[in-house]
């Protein structure tokens, strides 16, 4: 409960601020539009409903939404030691790991508005919108942003250590959605790579919110896959989080005594 409240709290501070709104409206909706125009090659126009990621765009746009919202989240803890807080939020009783998790979750949170926004703006373009059974999808939905949150995570608190965040955080953004298979595994790609690629719990969740907005039933090897995949990154975290923290009592880089 106390996870709850904080977290709460952080995401009732960043939706006042408005920028995760925007971001999260300009890259899912301009994704749609993208693929909207490309819709119309003659090409795609011949092929029609036989293609077969027919009605499943708005998918990929709002998988990128979600994703890219995630991403933005990795530079929180360096934003709160930017502003002079982290000292204080580190400093609570309570683990670390408690403190700085609803902040990072906080952030990402609004990441799950992506894929309703990406089949609303989908709809009111006028473009195929092919959604599976409801509830199904509903949580493969969840669990997609929770593997996209695991990562961040991860990420979002090894780049305290550095203060070119923000630069790697697009570096290394692109690549995991490229290998995560939002958007297709391209045929050229390494078979290594494509399994590799496995210990991203991102990928099993790609695949199954796919399936069930495709029509087809919810994948329990998939969904065990991806949550274990997401629980072993966010345990990393914590032992990633101690690291920091140790360096940052010790050397007193990160303003944290």
């Amino acid at each position: 409960m106390n996870a709850l409240r904080m977290g709460w709290f952080h995401v009732t501070e960043f939706a006042g601020n408005g920028y995760f709104i925007q971001l999260l409206a300009t890259t899912t909706i301009g994704m749609v539009m993208l693929q909207a125009l490309a819709a119309r090659a003659p090409e795609v126009v011949a092929a029609g409903s036989s293609a077969a990621g027919y009605g499943l765009d708005w998918l990929r746009a709002g998988m990128l939404g979600t994703w890219t919202v995630c991403v933005v989240s990795m530079g929180m803890i360096g934003f709160e030691r930017y502003k002079g807080t982290l000292v204080h939020l580190v400093l609570t009783p309570l683990h670390v790991l408690k403190v700085l998790l609803p902040l990072l979750a906080a952030a990402s949170v609004f990441g799950l508005l992506a894929l309703p926004l990406a089949a609303v703006s989908s709809w009111a373009l006028r473009q195929p919108v092919r959604i599976g059974a409801v509830f199904p999808t509903m949580i493969a939905a969840l669990v997609f942003w929770l593997a996209c949150f695991a990562i961040s995570a991860l990420i979002g608190m090894l780049f305290v250590l550095t203060p070119n965040a923000q630069t790697y955080e697009g570096l290394l953004g692109i690549p995991l959605v490229l290998v995560s298979g939002v958007f297709g595994t391209p045929a050229w790609l390494p078979d290594a790579v494509v399994v590799g690629s496995r210990i991203l719990p991102t990928r099993a969740a790609v695949e199954l919110l796919g399936q069930v907005t495709a029509g087809l039933p919810l994948s329990a090897s998939l969904l065990i896959e991806s949550v274990a995949g997401s629980l072993l990154w966010v345990i990393v975290t914590g032992f990633a989080a101690r690291v920091v923290v140790g360096r940052a009592t010790k050397a007193g880089t990160l303003e944290v005594v």
